[in-house]
């Protein structure tokens, strides 16, 4: 063999520990970013059964609470994901500058909602002051660039589940994360439309739910956004479930699809109840 065959074989395998160690650094960036809003959702919670301060129909710690838990719960599954990626492919999903950037975006989403909740004003939909005015348009790019990420793995992830003769795990990642993306993108478009969460004023007698707070009586734009961002992992956990139960790969993509197909009925309806 020549030498000019066996310098670029040798130079290719020299990069792949390179591009593993960098996926693997960042899947840990995004662990640690994910664990940390996770802690912080204890001080908050612990505030919010000290203070009774109301902003609206909610404590003013119910917001920062949710958030800090979603944002965790989101930066979590896409560290998740990115182990059902090849380590070439997980490097294009998720470089180390990108990851990077989520990690800003998630902190500073989480803190601006969680200071606006500690003075006691609102972090949507506040154009009071120029400090409200710059800091939710800030979160409202923010959310654009986690929606935009969120579809860019998911559109790796079917690239490599078509590599894989559509393996389960990494189609239900791909059909999941656009999915959730976009209906994300499109519920959080129409409450920003409307500068709230219902599309109509609120009507006595209101029912609420029990610790979401969400109202049953009436459109609440906040059920199909839960409903959509969440085929980030509901997606997912039918494909484990599948996969643990031994259903045929023909059966278990059918029954992806339809799920994802279902998803999209499901908060279309919900958006335009």
């Amino acid at each position: 063999m020549s030498t000019t065959t066996v310098l670029p074989a040798a130079m290719g395998a020299a990069r792949l520990p390179a591009q593993s160690a960098e996926a693997g650094n960042t899947a840990s960036l995004l662990w640690r970013v994910a664990i940390a809003l996770a802690l912080a959702a204890v001080p908050t919670a612990l505030c919010l059964a000290l203070d009774d301060r109301m902003l609206g129909h909610f404590n003013v710690w119910t917001k920062p609470l949710k958030f800090q838990l979603a944002l965790a719960v989101q930066t979590a599954t896409l560290a998740w994901a990115l182990r059902h990626l090849s380590p070439a492919l997980r490097r294009i999903a998720m470089p180390r500058w990108l990851g990077i950037g989520w990690s800003v975006v998630a902190v500073y989403e989480a803190s601006f909602i969680t200071l606006q909740g500690a003075r006691g004003v609102a972090s949507h939909f506040n154009r009071a002051t120029p400090w409200e005015s710059i800091g939710g348009t800030l979160m409202a790019a923010g959310a654009g660039v986690l929606v935009l990420v969120t579809v860019w793995i998911g559109l790796v992830a079917l690239w490599h589940a078509r590599q894989r003769q559509w393996a389960a795990m990494p189609l239900a990642i791909g059909l999941g994360f656009i999915a959730g993306g976009v209906l994300a993108a499109w519920t959080g478009g129409a409450m920003g439309a409307v500068r709230g969460y219902w599309p109509q004023p609120l009507v006595e007698p209101v029912q609420w739910m029990p610790l979401t707070g969400w109202v049953l009586s009436q459109t609440d734009l906040r059920i199909a956004h839960f409903v959509g961002l969440h085929q980030m992992q509901m997606l997912p956990a039918i494909a484990a479930v599948g996969v643990l139960a031994r259903w045929r790969p023909r059966v278990l993509r059918i029954t992806l699809c339809s799920g994802c197909l279902a998803a999209i009925a499901v908060v279309v309806v919900l958006g335009a109840a």
